[in-house]
């Protein structure tokens, strides 16, 4: 089943699989509790991605989902930088991988509520992670992972001071990360574009 289902989706699955096999034995078959399990299967899938190449400047998808923003930005961090936001839709598999190997230095986690992204206090008021790390070549780079109206916590998997392209990061519902890379970056996606997890985002310089 790991290989096919989130580990962040066993217990809702084995809950409902449970219940399902009381109803039907002592009352009756249901329809619905089968349709749940089945909606719980598609909502947890975890298909394998392969990473679109080998070059170690690669910057890949860290997840399934369509991109919604690409801008020049100033962040307190990094100075001026650009921004990659990719948004998780219901529909896509969840699964969030490090889109390059990266040294971790810090990792901040906020608390907070879980509205939809698409209102404008989502980005402020939602639970949310922001990962500072380092590249090759001594460049600097962020995460900023935000939980959707349907994540009920935002959990991030035991990560390592330092990972590989294609680690497993953790898992969204329907949240959205936004990478934020050097402004030197070259980049091969546009904006609106359908991606999958491992899918080439562009270059390091």
């Amino acid at each position: 089943m790991k290989d096919f289902i989130a580990k962040d989706g066993y217990l809702s699955l084995i809950i409902l699989s449970l219940i399902f096999i009381f109803v039907w034995i002592f009352y009756s078959f249901s329809i619905l509790l089968l349709a749940l399990i089945v909606i719980c299967i598609f909502l947890f899938r975890a298909p394998k991605r392969e990473l679109a190449c080998s070059d170690e400047k690669a910057i890949f998808a860290p997840i399934d989902g369509r991109v919604a923003k690409i801008e020049n930005i100033h962040h307190k961090d990094l100075g001026e930088c650009v921004e990659i936001t990719i948004k998780n839709a219901l529909y896509d598999a969840g699964n969030f991988n490090t889109p390059f190997a990266m040294s971790i230095i810090d990792i901040r986690l906020r608390h907070g509520l879980f509205l939809c992204s698409e209102l404008k206090s989502a980005k402020m008021m939602n639970e949310r992670a922001f990962i500072l790390a380092k590249v090759k070549e001594n460049k600097t780079i962020a995460l900023r992972i935000y939980a959707g109206s349907f994540d009920r916590k935002l959990k991030l998997d035991n990560i390592s001071h330092d990972l590989k392209a294609g680690d497993r990061m953790g898992f969204l519902i329907n949240g959205s990360i936004s990478l934020l890379l050097p402004k030197d970056t070259r980049i091969h996606i546009g904006l609106n574009d359908e991606i999958k997890a491992g899918s080439l985002l562009g270059y390091f310089a």
